[in-house]
């Protein structure tokens, strides 16, 4: 569960009931309202749904958070601004 302008929001997918996508709960507004709604709509799920909270936990559990693809996501990331830096300075340099 994370607000989606939280360190946590590139980790969780908000859960999407129609696609079966997604790994925890998100809310809106960075208030005490909006997070209580997001942590009634998980215990709701948790109590009335059992199966959706088990396709919740396995989505999670089939993340990759290893560092071998942080690395190639920032490998990825670095060639991408490298790539844009040497066109910047080749269009400036004429």
């Amino acid at each position: 569960m994370c607000g989606r302008r939280a360190g946590l929001d590139d980790t969780i997918d908000a859960f999407d009931p129609e696609t079966g996508y997604g790994t925890g709960f998100k809310f809106e507004a960075y208030d005490g309202v909006a997070l209580l709604g997001a942590i009634r709509e998980a215990l709701a799920v948790f109590r009335n749904e059992p199966e959706t909270w088990r396709r919740i936990q396995t989505n999670g559990m089939a993340k990759d958070f290893s560092w071998q693809t942080s690395a190639i996501e920032y490998a990825q990331l670095y060639e991408v601004a490298w790539k844009a830096r040497i066109r910047k300075a080749a269009t400036t340099s004429n």
